[in-house]
């Protein structure tokens, strides 16, 4: 099966950074631009396996292909979802909208599963650096109201939101249900000219719902590996350390 990548390489952070839109939420990254690209079979096959883990039934993707869509090579600090990528400016269907709020639901489950078994508290740092456990499901409950927010309009409530979750300390869990139900409650309220809207901005990625979720769904699956990844030493997710 053919994946066409979607990479990004920043002298600023050293690495490269690779985005499968075909797949919403698989990414990659190395050090080099060739560790990046081969990274990204894995990173293919452990995201078709988080969908056969909750019921789909995706084709056999082996022999895995890997198509360069693009790759840009900028001056600045890429590695943040930063790339402009055509198939973010492709309208949105329905049908497209439910399934990928539904890999959001589960992608959800998961980080919080991940969360929980933190083998520190959740508002300690680990010893290696890094954000705490808390830390990290703030950071992501505001990067996906950031996204919402950017492409549908302000969201109202969301400094209350954010604070009952930055205040819970180690016990986030019912701060962070309320903030995704209100998101996913607005998401799935998107409008038919919502899901195709498209606002074009010089020099910065399209503001589209295409990319909104693409974005939240690969933050999102960036930080349960990287929280996996803290119970196997050794093992980074997206084939290094987290940066996003």
């Amino acid at each position: 099966m053919q994946f066409d990548l979607y990479i990004e390489s920043g002298p600023q952070h050293k690495r490269t950074w690779v985005y499968v839109p075909g797949l919403p939420g698989c990414q990659a990254f190395g050090p080099t631009t060739d560790e990046a690209i081969e990274n990204t079979r894995d990173a293919i096959r452990e995201r078709l396996e988080f969908l056969r883990r909750h019921g789909e039934k995706p084709p056999d993707p082996e022999p895995i292909e890997l198509h360069v869509a693009d790759h840009a090579i900028e001056r600045k600090l890429l590695g943040f979802g930063q790339l402009v990528i055509a198939p973010d400016r492709e309208p949105l269907t329905p049908d497209e909208a439910s399934r990928q709020l539904r890999w959001a639901e589960w992608s959800r489950e998961e980080l919080v599963a991940a969360a929980r078994v933190q083998l520190l508290p959740l508002t300690e740092s680990p010893p290696t650096g890094g954000r705490s456990a808390a830390a990290i499901l703030s950071h992501v409950a505001e990067s996906e109201w950031s996204y919402a927010s950017s492409t549908l309009g302000t969201l109202p409530g969301a400094s209350a939101t954010m604070a009952a979750i930055a205040g819970a300390g180690n016990e986030p869990w019912t701060a962070l249900a309320a903030e995704r139900a209100s998101l996913m409650a607005r998401l799935q309220a998107m409008s038919g000219a919502e899901l195709t809207l498209l606002i074009e901005r010089e020099g910065k990625p399209p503001r589209t719902a295409r990319r909104m979720l693409r974005r939240m769904l690969e933050h999102e699956w960036e930080h349960i590996l990287e929280l996996r990844a803290r119970l196997q030493p050794g093992r980074s997710g997206l084939g290094g350390k987290s940066a996003g």
